[in-house]
């Protein structure tokens, strides 16, 4: 059995996470804000979420949460849709990809 640790997982997100940021950077910007159908996410909003996606890995581990009673869903929820709902360039999301999947890779 190989071992399979924290480098390694590190490195198969950094590398999940690139093949996103290259398809965000093929997509014209003026696509950003196209959404396939009504009350779905636009691209640029999906792309955003999934850049937000590990945060919530992060705050579990990365505040040592042990118990999920504690954990404030609505306000969590709210401040997730708050920063989901910021209007961003093409640049602007595809950095926030960069540095939020970075932020988590290297705490992994």
């Amino acid at each position: 059995m190989s071992y399979y640790g924290g480098k390694e997982i590190a490195e198969a997100f950094r590398g999940v996470r690139k093949h996103t940021v290259t398809i965000a950077e093929e997509v014209p910007e003026d696509k950003y804000g196209y959404a396939a159908a009504p009350d779905t996410m636009s691209v640029g909003t999906l792309l955003t979420h999934i850049a937000l996606s590990p945060g919530f890995a992060l705050m579990i581990h990365g505040d040592k949460i042990a118990d999920m009673k504690t954990v404030n869903f609505a306000e969590l929820m709210q401040r997730i849709g708050v920063e989901q709902a910021k209007p961003r360039t093409k640049a602007e999301i595809i950095a926030f990809l960069k540095s939020e999947g970075e932020k988590f890779a290297s705490f992994v």
